[in-house]
């Protein structure tokens, strides 16, 4: 008999606050993170040094972890994503009571941020699993609640950094971490949800593939991964360095806080009409648009003179992340198989992992050596980069699309 479904609202309702401590956790570890590693004496090229080896922990981790997952079915994600924090936990205790010289905190630092940057993969596998069983459950609001909450939290901890030192951050990181735990404890697996044959892709035997064989099977995948790659490190003058950026036009930490609530607050509305957008028109092409506005959002950084045209750059996020985070959920899911889909979204967070572990230290260099008016130029052309071959991977899978239509006037499959 089939067990009786929960209110799909519970469960998004669940997942919104998964989300939401998440990224108040992430906000509060890494979203100051130049203001927090320029307190204990770090200097830019040791911050991009830093940022560089929290992107190849995550890269090693979260393709450990997803290809464990995808082998290990039977081990349930929310217990994985619980250890993962539990070990953030140990870490940032560390960092708030012991004094530690540079290199060991740096040490201590990415290995906590590798952890943490590997957790969205890991949701976005977890909460695709319920809408691959048949659950309706909708990822837009829940993302934009968690949008809304990275953005006043921000707002509100740039605040209290104008009052205090950047000393704050750890003990605050502990108690959202606090809280994402029981958040992910009680959001139920899919299996308590639906009888087995309700999700038999969970329990069937599907051959397995590596990853370098999920690669080679879709060059559509090559691609967009490849786009996400020059994306992510276009994006280094808005999200590493962008205390450099406001305090280039004379802002303060106050001004970061805005700048930080404007670019994520925005993105909220986008995340509430994604799974509607994405039905009217192809996921595709709703990320092709996502990287325009990248493009042009990079363009308006490097020509801005004030701290206005930041503002006003930090708003087009409503059609950058806004767009493109849930979308790529939809469309990463949608190109690979069954027993793919942990590695696939894994392999989502790796690409910008990989990006960042050389992006970041060239632009901690470019940085300091001449200046951010420098790295700013160089994002536009790696965001150029980036959708051009966005709409060549768009190109390929409307290809594809076509070659698994059958010919007019005949039948898909023979009598």
């Amino acid at each position: 008999m089939t067990k009786a479904q929960p209110s799909t609202f519970r469960l998004e309702t669940i997942f919104a606050g998964m989300h939401s401590s998440y990224w108040m956790t992430m906000c509060t570890f890494s979203g100051f993170m130049a203001v927090y590693l320029s307190h204990y004496g770090f200097h830019d090229a040791l911050i991009g040094l830093t940022a560089s080896a929290i992107s190849l922990i995550t890269i090693v981790f979260q393709l450990f972890i997803s290809s464990f997952s995808d082998a290990n079915t039977k081990v349930p994600l929310k217990r994985i994503l619980v250890i993962i924090y539990l070990l953030m936990l140990g870490l940032v205790t560390v960092l708030t009571l012991v004094p530690m010289p540079i290199m060991l905190m740096l040490i201590a630092y990415a290995l906590t941020g590798g952890l943490g940057n590997s957790l969205p993969g890991l949701y976005n596998a977890q909460i695709i699993q319920f809408v691959n069983a048949g659950i309706p459950i909708n990822l837009g609001w829940p993302r934009g609640v968690s949008a809304l909450v990275y953005a006043i939290f921000a707002y509100l901890l740039g605040l209290l950094l104008e009052s205090y030192s950047a000393t704050i951050l750890m003990p605050i990181c502990l108690v959202c971490i606090v809280v994402a735990v029981v958040m992910v404890l009680v959001m139920p697996r899919p299996e308590q949800l639906k009888d087995s044959y309700a999700i038999e892709f969970l329990a069937e035997p599907l051959p397995k593939t590596s990853l370098i064989e999920l690669l080679k099977a879709s060059r559509v995948m090559q691609f967009f991964l490849l786009s996400a790659v020059f994306m992510s490190a276009g994006s280094a003058n808005n999200l590493l360095f962008l205390p450099r950026v406001i305090a280039s036009k004379g802002g303060t930490e106050a001004a970061l806080g805005l700048a930080m609530f404007l670019q994520a607050g925005v993105e909220m509305p986008a995340m509430f009409l994604t799974p509607f957008l994405v039905r009217r028109f192809r996921a595709r092409a709703v990320l092709a648009f996502s990287l325009t506005a990248y493009f042009t959002k990079s363009v308006l950084i490097a020509v801005s003179g004030s701290i206005t045209g930041i503002y006003a750059a930090m708003v087009l996020s409503i059609f950058c992340f806004g767009l493109y985070g849930i979308t790529s959920v939809y469309f990463v899911n949608d190109i690979v198989k069954h027993n793919e889909k942990v590695r696939a979204q894994a392999l989502v967070t790796a690409s910008g992992a990989l990006s960042a572990i050389i992006s970041n230290s060239a632009a901690g260099w470019v940085v300091q050596v001449y200046g951010i008016d420098r790295l700013n130029v160089i994002c536009v052309f790696l965001q150029a980069i980036a959708l051009v071959l966005m709409y060549y991977c768009a190109y390929l899978h409307a290809q594809d699309e076509k070659k698994k239509q059958p010919p007019m006037g005949r039948l898909p499959l023979p009598l």
